[in-house]
Formats: structure tokens, C-alpha cells, sequence
């Protein structure tokens, strides 16, 4: 469980940060990205938000005041053209109308965000959690397996029929990234700001880097501190500190 996890929280932070950036390249035009591309998405929103122990609620734990708002609009048959007509919707996944705006309503409970109707298969409403699932389970994108839930045959046959011609039905899934990244965003920056260091390990230099921290490194991949030894890489909120593992208090102890 998360709140077992002690001295991985350095690793968990570092996990979370690399995935959300994996996430951002996959989405980024997702009309241009091949199908395997798209398929990668699956796996990172299993990780970061269906796991048992999803990755977001592990590194949540050292941090509980950061904001974690998603804005989704649910997919409903009121939507679609065959809804005015009496028709029932055999198939239909939501585009990129599914990406809230700053206005919406904001879903804080994972449960609720899992729940949320994004879609629909054989007249069964397919969920957040359902679809991403699927891609993960069925097509591949964790392992390969076989149609079984409700809905799962029907994208699966037409996964069969767009292979090499469409990427249409799956860019779904880059919608739902975006969701996420929007949502996680804060969190995001709210680690490389003050990230979990090792009070003997990582001390500070005059940059505002910290010695032998992966976060040293992740920067100076991105070139984001300059020339400058004093410019900090991230503005830090006043009167925010480095979140501390303490080595010789005894169980791990983080702070704000």
C-alpha cells in the first residue's frame, strides 16, 4: 500500500515525474502518432491511476495539499447523431470533446474518474477504467489476451478491421491522457520544486540543485537551469522546503 511505501518515496517521485513526460509525448498530436505510440498510453494511466496502488496515491502521500482535479466531459448518446433518430449506438469512443475546460466540474475522487462513461460497445457504456483496460489487457498494451468484458469484442474486431489504415478508434486514449497530464500537472511541478531528498545524500549547492539527486540530472538533461549557478530551476513557493527522508529518526518522516 502507499502510505507502507518509506524510502521509496525518492524513487515513487522520480517514477511519477518520468511517466507524466513519457505521457505528454505520447498525446502531443495524437493524429500523427502510429498506433504502437498510442498503444503505450494504456499502460502509463494503468500505472498512474487504476493500479491497486495507482502511482499517483504512493507519491500523494508526502504531499496531500497539492490539487488533483480532473476535468472530464462524460461521453452520452445525447451526443451523437443516431441518439435524435431512436437509434441504438453500436459503437462510439469519445474525442477530444471529452477534455474538460478549466470551468468544468472537477473530479478529485479516482473512483468517480474511473466511472465516468467515456464511450459505448454493443449498447453497453464503456468507462475510463473499462477502456483503458482494454488496450492494456486485450491489445497488447501491457500483454495480450482475449476479449471477455462487455464491449471488448466489439473494439476488438474493429481494431482488426482500422489496423494499417485508421488510428481513429485509439487516439481515445490520448484524449484520456490529456486528462490526465492536465490533472497531474500540479503534482508534476510540485515534486521537481521540492522534491524528496536524502538529508545525507543530497545536499544542496549554490545552484538550488541537490548533489547527486536524480532531479540534478533530469534538469540538466532539459538545460532549464542556464549558465547562471544561481538561478534555480524551479521557482519554489515561499517558505517551501525540500521534502527530508531523515535516516537516523526511525521510520521515515516527511515534511512540508
Amino acid at each position: 500500500m502507499a502510505r507502507d511505501i518509506g524510502e521509496q518515496m525518492i524513487l515513487a517521485e522520480w517514477l511519477f515525474v518520468e511517466t507524466i513526460d513519457d505521457l505528454r509525448c505520447r498525446i502531443d498530436d495524437p493524429s500523427s502518432r502510429t498506433r504502437y505510440e498510442l498503444l503505450g498510453i494504456a499502460p502509463l494511466l494503468r500505472k498512474l491511476l487504476l493500479d491497486g496502488a495507482p502511482l499517483l496515491e504512493t507519491v500523494r502521500v508526502a504531499r496531500p495539499e497539492v490539487p488533483v482535479e480532473f476535468r472530464i466531459r462524460p461521453w452520452t448518446e445525447l451526443e451523437d447523431k443516431f441518439a435524435d433518430e431512436g437509434l441504438e449506438r453500436y459503437l462510439g469512443l469519445g474525442d477530444a470533446r471529452l477534455i474538460g475546460d478549466p470551468g468544468d466540474h472537477a473530479i478529485t475522487n479516482l473512483e468517480e474518474l474511473r466511472r465516468t462513461v467515456v464511450g459505448v460497445a454493443q449498447g453497453k457504456h464503456l468507462t475510463f477504467r473499462s477502456v483503458v483496460r482494454y488496450y492494456a489487457h486485450v491489445e497488447g498494451g501491457v500483454h495480450f489476451g482475449t476479449a471477455k468484458d462487455p464491449g471488448e469484442s466489439t473494439l476488438s474486431s474493429m481494431a482488426t478491421m482500422l489496423l494499417g489504415h485508421s488510428t481513429g478508434q485509439i487516439q481515445t486514449l490520448a484524449h484520456l491522457g490529456q486528462i490526465a497530464v492536465d490533472a497531474l500537472e500540479p503534482m508534476h511541478r510540485s515534486i521537481l520544486a521540492r522534491p524528496t531528498i536524502h538529508t545525507l545524500l543530497h545536499l544542496e549547492d549554490a545552484r538550488g540543485l541537490f548533489m547527486n539527486h536524480w532531479t540534478t540530472d533530469y534538469f540538466k538533461a532539459l538545460d532549464r537551469f542556464g549558465n547562471e549557478p544561481e538561478e534555480k530551476p524551479i521557482e519554489v513557493p515561499p517558505n517551501a522546503e525540500s521534502r527530508t527522508h531523515h535516516p537516523d529518526s526511525g521510520p521515515s518522516k516527511y515534511s512540508s
